[in-house]
Formats: structure tokens, C-alpha cells, sequence
């Protein structure tokens, strides 16, 4: 008898731990990255499409005053990505914030930018905190 109730414990612990556990990770799996060319890391399920998200990421390799070396470092994020129709085509209004992976002093940097695709990617907006980005 002593043994049922040790058993039953510890299925009942396992079972907690899961319905704990199982929200936490469907939440991150929400989260995950879409390979592409890309190193700013999309929502699933977003918007914007892969060819707005490469031509965002050359954006900031082109444009922001990042060393090589200083980008590896970074983790990039769209917190918020939106799109609306304009005239000839579709507005992508991205945001981003850039950190920096390990522990730094250094506050995180946002970049605001909006792409038009119009038969071609054309950058209309940057903008750009505690980093330059020039248009």
C-alpha cells in the first residue's frame, strides 16, 4: 500500500510539472525563428514575408553603425512588425530591438524602419537609438 502512494505522488508531481511546463514552451515555440537570410528574429505566423525580413537585415548591416564583429554579438527582434496597404503596394513598419547576448552596461539599441514593396523593396524610414543608422 505504502508503495501505490509513493507512485501516485510522483505521477501527480510529473503531471503538475507538465501542465506547468507545456503553456511555457507552447508560448517560446510562438517565438521561434523561420530560417532565412535573416538574422532578426521574427514572430511565427508574421507578416511580413521573407524577402522584406532579408532586405530589413541588409538594412542594418548596411546602414547602422554595427563593426562585424559587434553584430555577431547581438541578437536582433522584431517586436512589432506590421503592414498596410499604401498606393502601389504594401508598407511593412518594423521594430527592432538589439541587445547584446551576454551581460553588458550597454542599453539596448531600437530601430524603427519602413520598407514599401511596390514591385521592389525600397527602405521609406529609419530611425534609430543608441546606434546610428543613416538613410
Amino acid at each position: 500500500m505504502q508503495d501505490r502512494m509513493g507512485v501516485g505522488a510522483r505521477v501527480g508531481a510529473v503531471v503538475w510539472r507538465l501542465v506547468v511546463l507545456v503553456p511555457l514552451l507552447c508560448a517560446v515555440a510562438g517565438f521561434a525563428a523561420v530560417p532565412s537570410d535573416s538574422r532578426i528574429l521574427f514572430a511565427r505566423g508574421t507578416t511580413v514575408p521573407r524577402p522584406v525580413q532579408e532586405f530589413a537585415w541588409r538594412v542594418i548591416e548596411t546602414r547602422c553603425n554595427y563593426q562585424g564583429y559587434e553584430r555577431d554579438q547581438r541578437s536582433f527582434w522584431a517586436y512589432d512588425a506590421q503592414a498596410r496597404k499604401v498606393d502601389a503596394g504594401v508598407a511593412y513598419s518594423i521594430n527592432i530591438l538589439s541587445e547584446l547576448t551576454r551581460k553588458s552596461t550597454q542599453p539596448p539599441a531600437f530601430i524603427e524602419m519602413t520598407i514599401v514593396d511596390d514591385g521592389r523593396l525600397r527602405l521609406t524610414a529609419l530611425k534609430s537609438s543608441f546606434v546610428v543608422c543613416g538613410s
